[in-house]
């Protein structure tokens, strides 16, 4: 089974729908999720990895793709590229300042 696979099951799980009917590229919250549920899911997919999941990881990753690209580690590239902007961010507001 893969990681796709598993997010998937995750998310039928919380939402009380058959995996078959989870979309995996529509957010958590537009496929009828809400946060208890959110936190529901988050407790599921941290049985799936050794990563630190955060809650708020979640909402960075919002669809079923991109949750199971992040927990498998394939989308490290974009996540270097959010602390390079939030570096870049950072460094012209001090220096603003």
């Amino acid at each position: 089974m893969t990681k796709l696979d598993h997010v998937r099951e995750a998310w039928a799980e919380a939402l009380d729908i058959t995996p078959g009917e989870v979309p995996t590229e529509v957010s958590f919250f537009d496929a009828g999720g809400n946060s208890l549920l959110l936190l529901l899911l988050w407790e599921r997919l941290n049985d799936l990895t050794t990563r630190d999941l955060k809650a708020a990881d979640l909402f960075e990753h919002s669809t079923v793709l991109a949750q199971a690209e992040f927990l498998d580690g394939t989308d490290e590239p974009a996540t270097a590229a959010a602390s390079s902007r939030s570096a870049l961010l950072g460094r012209s507001r001090r220096e603003a300042s």
